[in-house]
């Protein structure tokens, strides 16, 4: 025992490497299988086949979609309406397309050219008048589409209304477009009708769009938009922040700080909209409310709002908040967008959303 201890004290060094040695080993391996699973885990979230590809309108089913408005907004998304957090994690590329067509007496549709033609042949046989084929001709002149804000550049300021016209056979096609990675991304196209759709109970003309995905699983949505007079329409109106405020980094939800973010304002329906701020830690931009012709006020604890019979106390909740009114009337408008800046730009706002809100008042 005595000649062991000798031997273990006169190589003290040697063994204390060898422990070292094996322990390194040891944690070099745990550390390559644990990266190992990391990375499976990783590889199994992106390549999962459910590839967010989403509208406020269009569906994978083909249907007839009322619109509030005559001016409306159709986006195409890469994550679920109900889930805008949960974006998609490859790329999307897709082609976007909207034809002009008109409803026939039997319930199929045809193009608005066909239509016109047939019109026209009427015409000639003297069915209807010249005046009768002028106005319907004037009718398709009302209709248009345009690519209005893109998820990288944002708003497109040069935004050009593509008329459905002979031309281009009633039809208009973006061609290929992207939408980006790590982020929610959205692309915004907007369709304009004739206004007197509205009035109607039974149109004939339809806007029909549709988004394709030109690589990858995602399938092809589509829609038939279309005016009528909207008594069934529910007036609603609402605001959200449009940054994404988390990332997901090895299944860890981190906050993302952003020095402003972008407030969306979009709705239907008549009344008006309180658009109301916490100044403690954000402020409106002032150019928005130039342009609105707006000046806050600030909610006191005693203030009230009314809403039809019920009398709600809005210093219950927005007590020393800021707060501006605008009338909204979707047939003329259905979208406003602000930036809200912090107060403070050193502090951090992990949830811009609970400082800013949109109170709807229904036309009674």
């Amino acid at each position: 025992m005595n000649k062991i201890l000798k031997q273990l004290k006169n190589n003290w060094i040697r063994i204390w490497l060898l422990v070292i040695m094996v322990s390194c080993s040891v944690f070099v391996v745990y550390a390559a299988y644990t990266d190992v699973f990391s990375v499976k885990r990783v590889v199994s979230t992106t390549n999962s086949p459910e590839m967010p590809f989403s509208s406020n309108c269009m569906k994978a089913e083909l249907s007839s979609y009322q619109l509030p408005s005559s001016v409306f907004s159709v986006t195409v998304c890469n994550y679920d309406q109900n889930y805008p957090n949960d974006y998609c994690s490859s790329r999307i590329t897709y082609s976007f397309e909207a034809e002009l067509m008109v409803k026939k007496d039997d319930g199929t549709y045809e193009n608005a050219g066909s239509f016109l033609t047939r019109l026209a042949t009427a015409r000639d046989n003297y069915e209807i008048t010249q005046e009768t084929y002028d106005s319907y001709v004037s009718k398709v002149a009302k209709y248009s589409i345009s690519k209005t804000e893109d998820d990288d550049t944002g708003i497109i300021s040069s935004a050009i209304d593509n008329k459905f016209t002979s031309d281009n056979g009633y039809k208009h096609s973006f061609g290929a477009d992207t939408l980006a990675t790590g982020k929610s991304s959205t692309d915004t196209y907007t369709v304009k009708i004739d206004p007197d759709d509205l009035t109607q109970t039974n149109t004939q003309f339809f806007v029909f769009v549709k988004a394709t995905p030109t690589e990858g699983v995602q399938t092809e949505l589509k829609a038939r938009l279309f005016a009528a007079e909207g008594k069934d329409i529910e007036a609603s109106w609402s605001g959200s922040i449009q940054e994404v405020l988390v990332t997901i980094d090895g299944g860890i939800t981190i906050p993302v700080d952003y020095d402003f973010y972008n407030y969306i304002v979009t709705g239907s329906g008549t009344g008006s909209i309180d658009i109301l701020w916490d100044p403690s830690h954000v402020e409106v931009n002032k150019f928005f409310l130039t342009e609105e012709n707006k000046t806050a006020d600030i909610i006191l604890s005693t203030d009230t709002t009314q809403t039809g019979d019920k009398t709600t106390t809005y210093g219950a909740r927005y007590a020393n908040w800021k707060r501006i009114t605008i009338p909204v009337n979707s047939t003329n408008r259905n979208r406003y967008e602000l930036q809200i800046y912090k107060t403070n730009e050193n502090q951090t706002l992990v949830s811009p959303s609970s400082y800013i809100s949109c109170e709807f008042k229904k036309t009674q």
